[in-house]
């Protein structure tokens, strides 16, 4: 009889879940029409939503700051709030007020990764393909196992490739956006742009990549990415865009938290670079959602902060805006509750009125926070 029941329950559950389903998917047009999807390598927690760590500004020795002086006084107050908006003026100051940020766990918010690894491409694959691949356990530039939500949207939408794009400082992001190679526009790590894309504006980063080397044989500057990416989405317009940066979690294994900061402003600086264009143009203006996140947490500690695996405490643990016409301007507020990484191609999916279920069955649910 207890087995009866609880069958009852589950069939029960299951019912509810897809007349909630059809409830959402009956609700109409959304006002989104484009979507621009940015990830910051391994930011943690603490720096988005605490500004610098007093641990880390006040230690030297185990922050690998080469001016510790120099760094505090750029990026140290005496409040978290005060703190976080040194470091991220615009998103605090802009983006957050329009639209909602999920993973302060101070707040009762919490956000994490599913897959069981706390590493790079597994991550950015449980975003894109909306659940952890389990043929993913490196971060070896092997093809996506699976149709990706970038591919997806291009095949549903019947768009030219370029009008889906992808502009990266990692190079395995060539093999991370697509389970077909060619079937968007990527462009990522040291890797020139196709003359047939390369507008005015993205020559001069275009070559200085090249020269402008950084210590990552796979990583270029966030600078030449941002440059590039903002040139391109004036000049091709795309549908659903995506832009990865990545110095954060390569300065962050280095050991050097002075520089960690800097790329973390730096990626700050980005998305004010990126809203700009968006709010200059009509046909982006009112109509864009900006789904930003990390794809991993790190360790809490002065000892394994430099680290993340499935073997260091605090790398599930993550954070995700949503920003747009569609999304309540809740900021931090309202935010409480469970949230995953998963989510994200969902969330993506339904911002253009596609069905989540019809590009991966097994694909988590939309975040229903990110939505009015």
């Amino acid at each position: 009889m207890k087995r009866c029941k609880f069958s009852m329950l589950a069939a029960a559950v299951v019912a509810l879940a897809a007349c909630e389903d059809s409830r959402v998917w009956a609700e109409g047009k959304l006002k989104t029409e484009y979507v621009v999807l940015v990830t910051i390598d391994g930011l943690r927690n603490e720096e988005l939503f605490g500004g610098a760590d007093p641990k880390l500004v006040n230690n030297s020795k185990r922050s690998g700051a080469e001016n510790p002086s120099k760094l505090k006084k750029k990026y140290w107050r005496e409040t978290v709030d005060a703190r976080r908006e040194a470091l991220l003026p615009f998103f605090w100051g802009t983006l957050a007020k329009q639209g909602v940020v999920l993973g302060n766990r101070d707040l009762g918010s919490l956000v994490e990764v599913s897959n069981p690894h706390h590493f790079s491409y597994p991550g950015y694959a449980e975003i894109l393909t909306g659940q952890p691949q389990a043929s993913i356990t490196s971060n070896k530039a092997v093809r996506s196992p699976r149709e990706t939500v970038l591919e997806y949207v291009g095949r549903k939408l019947e768009l030219p490739v370029e009008k889906v794009a992808a502009v990266c400082s990692w190079s395995v992001f060539n093999a991370i956006t697509a389970k077909t190679a060619g079937s968007i526009f990527c462009n990522a790590g040291f890797e020139a742009v196709p003359p047939k894309y390369l507008a005015p504006g993205m020559v001069e980063a275009n070559d200085a990549q090249f020269r402008l080397t950084t210590p990552w044989d796979t990583v270029r500057h966030d600078w030449v990415t941002l440059t590039i990416a903002n040139e391109y989405l004036k000049s091709q317009q795309p549908k659903l865009f995506y832009v990865a940066l990545a110095e954060t979690d390569d300065w962050g294994h280095e050991r050097r938290y002075d520089r960690v900061l800097q790329a973390a402003s730096y990626f700050d600086e980005s998305l004010r670079i990126l809203w700009g264009t968006l709010q200059a143009s009509p046909r982006y203006r009112g109509k864009t959602s900006l789904v930003i996140l990390t794809d991993h947490g790190r360790g809490h500690t002065v000892d394994n902060w430099t680290s993340h695996s499935s073997k260091v405490p605090g790398s599930a643990e993550i954070w995700i805006a949503v920003i747009g016409p569609d999304t309540p301007n809740r900021g931090e507020e309202g935010s409480k509750g469970s949230f995953s990484q998963s989510q994200v191609a969902a969330t993506i999916l339904r911002l253009y009125g596609l069905d989540h279920r019809d590009f991966n069955p097994d694909c988590a649910r939309p975040i229903g926070a990110a939505f009015k």
